[in-house]
């Protein structure tokens, strides 16, 4: 492992929680990191609109802080001429983290929603939720109600796919868990289209049976879609009411024409596991007036896996 000793703050107690370890440590830094206390003071400046799409709510977040992630660049030689951000030697010198079992959570300091942190293997090693399955899920129930836990594939939102790592925030006020609870879904994973996105979700009782369910869909998609190749995939997740509610974005592409336009219709929309659970951030505040339910619909489409390949997918399931 990846030397994290003197990275980690000590919470000076094993009875709490993993939330009360969190809140505990963002005191901390908001005292002793002050990028991390102006990111966070900058959620309260963020612009939002809400649109209607067949029915389905989607917000649109004005937030420059999101540049660096929105705008990075993940090609292999763009990776190996800098230093991984997620391993303790190039974390800002302020930074502190806690320790979970073999991953250590970190706070954002440019983040999207209250109590955003990255939850980084102590290993350095790629971006792959092959053999992390049952970490993730384990993740989710620690993290409790409060919070949701997400991964983004190497190449459809990770911002650094040579480090595997998922992420963490405060559940409230992300669309997609109030929609899927409106489904009151069964306990296996159900194809869904909302909002223009083909999506799988489902609410399961025992984690044992989650796990597998979900290395089961993933082997599936991998197998028809991707070959040897970890499919391009977005998963979130919120364990409450001792269920877990899994929800999987099988994706087309990394990002959409917009983003690629010349600078008078360029939108700096790079869709993750966020945008996927329908809060669609845009980097460039001066963009913002150009975003509308075209654009948002325009997005999903490019990116979400096309209705053949999602029918077939879900037959396989079955």
């Amino acid at each position: 492992m990846t030397n994290w000793e003197n990275r980690l703050f000590d919470t000076q107690s094993a009875e709490r929680t993993l939330p009360q370890h969190i809140d505990a440590l963002l005191t901390q830094q908001r005292r002793t990191w002050e990028l991390f206390r102006n990111g966070e003071a900058s959620l309260s400046a963020v612009t939002t609109k809400e649109f209607i799409i067949n029915g389905i709510r989607i917000v649109a977040q004005a937030n420059p802080g999101r540049s660096i992630s929105t705008n990075a660049k993940v090609d292999p030689g763009s990776i190996a001429q800098r230093p991984c951000f997620l391993c303790p030697d190039a974390l800002p010198e302020a930074e502190r983290g806690i320790a979970q079992g073999n991953f250590v959570l970190l706070p954002n300091p440019y983040p999207i929603l209250p109590k955003h942190m990255t939850i980084a293997f102590k290993m350095h090693s790629p971006q792959k939720i092959d053999g992390h399955v049952n970490n993730f899920i384990a993740l989710t129930k620690e993290l409790g109600s409060d919070m949701f836990i997400l991964y983004n594939g190497p190449c459809c939102g990770a911002s650094a796919p040579d480090h595997m790592h998922f992420q963490t925030a405060q559940s409230s006020g992300v669309p997609l868990f109030q929609q899927l609870k409106e489904k009151s879904l069964p306990e296996k994973f159900t194809p869904l289209t909302l909002g223009e996105r083909n999506l799988f979700a489902g609410c399961f009782n025992d984690c044992e049976r989650t796990v597998t369910s979900l290395e089961r869909l993933i082997a599936t998609y991998r197998h028809l879609i991707a070959g040897d190749q970890e499919p391009m995939l977005n998963i979130v997740a919120r364990y409450a009411d001792a269920r877990y509610t899994i929800a999987v974005f099988p994706r087309a592409k990394h990002r959409s024409a917009c983003y690629f336009a010349p600078e008078e219709k360029r939108l700096s929309i790079s869709p993750a596991a966020i945008e996927m659970a329908g809060i669609v951030v845009v980097a460039d505040v001066n963009q913002f007036n150009r975003v509308d339910e075209k654009t948002i619909r325009d997005i999903y489409r490019e990116v979400t896996i096309e209705s053949h390949q999602f029918n077939q997918l879900a037959e396989e399931i079955a």
